[in-house]
């Protein structure tokens, strides 16, 4: 349980839907829903988020969190709201984020934590919704996807890992359609 408590997401809205989200511990693929959770809740308020993502206390990143950011920027930009912003990156995750060419869809600043720190003063939890392994294989294969899509060449890095999911996915859509079966007769 004390895991969990380390590795979390928290956000705080400023004005002019400014939303600051603060990744502590790893960053993975559990805890990238409350991410992409807080993104489609707010744009389904009708609120036009400029996100600023906060690394500093985000010691690595898995390919699906980075994949969230991914798809997380790709709207921000869809919407005609610019790049989104990360900052505080350690050289680990600036590696990660460069070698996976997310530069192209976000803003990346070394440090500011002194104005986010001042802007931010009341950070709250996101929460992180129970998935069925079906569910959590479509997040899976949706963050991968969104990688691929911001840079080709890492459709070679991930493709064992798509082929992984998506025969995962395959293999939980009949062990669904058996149960659905069984309890119809």
């Amino acid at each position: 349980m004390e895991k969990e408590r380390d590795e979390e997401i928290l956000f705080a809205l400023l004005p002019d839907d400014v939303v600051v989200i603060r990744a502590i511990g790893r960053g993975t693929f559990k805890n990238s829903l409350g991410i992409k959770q807080l993104s489609g809740q707010l744009i389904k308020e009708g609120h036009n988020p400029r996100f600023i993502i906060d690394l500093e206390k985000c010691q690595t990143m898995d390919s699906a969190f980075m994949g969230v950011l991914a798809g997380v920027g790709k709207n921000q930009m869809k919407m005609g709201l610019g790049k989104t912003t990360v900052v505080n990156l350690n050289p680990q995750t600036e590696r990660l984020l460069k070698t996976l060419g997310l530069t192209y869809i976000l803003d990346i600043r070394l440090s500011d934590s002194e104005k986010i720190s001042s802007a931010a003063k009341e950070f709250k939890s996101t929460s992180l919704p129970t998935l069925s392994k079906f569910e959590q294989t479509i997040h899976m294969i949706e963050a991968h996807q969104a990688l691929i899509d911001i840079d080709e060449s890492n459709r070679v890095r991930f493709q064992n890992v798509m082929f992984y999911l998506k025969d995962s996915l395959e293999r939980e859509k009949k062990k669904q359609e058996g149960l659905d079966t069984e309890s119809g007769e």
